[in-house]
């Protein structure tokens, strides 16, 4: 059986911050479909654990639940490593075979 009073306290606490805690998500996953899955991870870490907070400050501490679970979810979802690296050689012949405007202005200043 759920706790009411401690479910009234967090939803006083702790929900007037989820803006928050949602922005912080979005940005860490850099997708917004990301940052809502996490942010309701974080919600639900954060009940969970409800009965351990000390007082203090309520965002910060539910920012750290946040962005503990962004690194958790980045870690088991995303491959460490997988951001593609710029390779200028490569990514100057997609942009279709001109050279780069660095390389035509050092060009036409000699």
């Amino acid at each position: 059986m759920l706790d009411t009073s401690r479910r009234g306290r967090f939803e006083r606490e702790a929900l007037s911050h989820m803006d928050a805690a949602y922005k912080l998500a979005r940005w860490l996953t850099r997708n917004d479909r990301d940052g809502q899955g996490v942010t309701q991870e974080a919600r639900l870490r954060a009940f969970r654990f409800f009965g351990g907070y000390q007082g203090g400050n309520m965002q910060a501490w539910l920012m750290s639940i946040v962005r503990n679970t962004c690194y958790t979810w980045l870690h088991k979802n995303r491959a460490p490593g997988s951001a593609e690296v710029f390779n200028e050689e490569i990514h100057s012949a997609e942009i279709g075979g001109r050279p780069d405007p660095e390389m035509q202005a050092s060009t036409s200043a000699n």
